[in-house]
């Protein structure tokens, strides 16, 4: 399966594409991760078994702390 990630179009949209169509991915998706967009500066990844993450436009990653444990 090819590698697929996710980056910002020029007209400032996000979008997924695969690693060999010759795009720099912001952000490259793992096995099982869905994203959402959470506002027009911000996507969200999430993992079946992992904290979901934060994808900002300049490539930042923030991983949002879970309370499943409390």
């Amino acid at each position: 399966m090819a590698a697929r990630g996710l980056y910002r179009a020029t007209d400032g949209s996000w979008r997924q594409a695969d690693a060999k169509k010759g795009v720099r991915l912001l952000y490259k998706l793992k096995e099982g991760e869905r994203w959402t967009l959470m506002d027009c500066d911000r996507a969200m990844v999430v993992h079946p078994t992992q904290p979901p993450k934060i994808v900002y436009p300049d490539g930042r990653v923030e991983e949002i702390a879970s309370n499943a444990d409390a």
